[in-house]
């Protein structure tokens, strides 16, 4: 009974180790991501009246987001990254023939630590929370007031592809908590950020060594 015992560990070490061999642990590597983001605000009713109101014309804002991460393989399939991102989230606002009467951008810098797989070389998926610190807004025109909560939390996730030392990447990101509430005509409202992003990644520490 020892014996088989013996010979079933040593074939199951002997199944990883050509396992590890065929699939080695991919390369670790600091990288910079940037590109473009698209802010929605989810909008929530919270005060029924009587009477029909609604928050009109809070459309979509189009802007940026930078930042750099640190990407480790724990194994072939398995890896963790850990992002700090400066994002440019808010709204545009709007009367109601369409027109744009205002913009209201808010500045956020955040920690997103991320888990996930790394099925093929240099494909990636990732999943994990978002904590963003509030910094401050800029106003052009009309906008829904200074009051702003101070921290952002949310989830985040990453699709990228990397070739090298340069790759493609899109996220998403939703907000848990309101980061405004909003009074009008006896109504209360709350604001909630949603972000979509689309952008490039590089890993100049890969292309340094790639020189080499």
């Amino acid at each position: 009974m020892k014996t088989v015992y013996c010979k079933t560990l040593a074939l199951v070490i002997s199944i990883i180790n050509v396992s590890y061999a065929q699939n080695p642990v991919k390369e670790s590597y600091f990288g910079i991501r940037a590109g473009y983001l698209k802010a929605s605000t989810d909008v929530n009713n919270l005060t029924k009246l009587p009477y029909e109101i609604r928050l009109g014309g809070v459309a979509p804002l189009n802007s940026f987001y930078g930042g750099v991460f640190y990407h480790h393989n724990v194994s072939p399939w398995l890896a963790y990254r850990v992002e700090l991102n400066y994002q440019q989230k808010g709204i545009e606002l709007q009367n109601q023939n369409g027109n744009v009467v205002g913009h209201q951008k808010l500045h956020y810098a955040g920690l997103t630590p991320l888990i996930g797989i790394t099925p093929l070389n240099g494909l990636s998926l990732f999943v994990g929370p978002e904590a963003n610190v509030y910094l401050g807004q800029s106003v052009d025109g009309a906008n829904y007031g200074p009051n702003t909560t101070p921290i952002e939390l949310g989830i985040s996730s990453r699709l990228s592809y990397r070739y090298k030392w340069i790759g493609l990447e899109v996220g998403h990101s939703q907000a848990l908590n309101d980061y405004k509430s909003v009074d009008i005509a006896g109504a209360r409202s709350t604001l909630r950020n949603r972000a979509w992003q689309a952008g490039l990644l590089f890993a100049p520490t890969l292309l340094k060594k790639k020189g080499k």
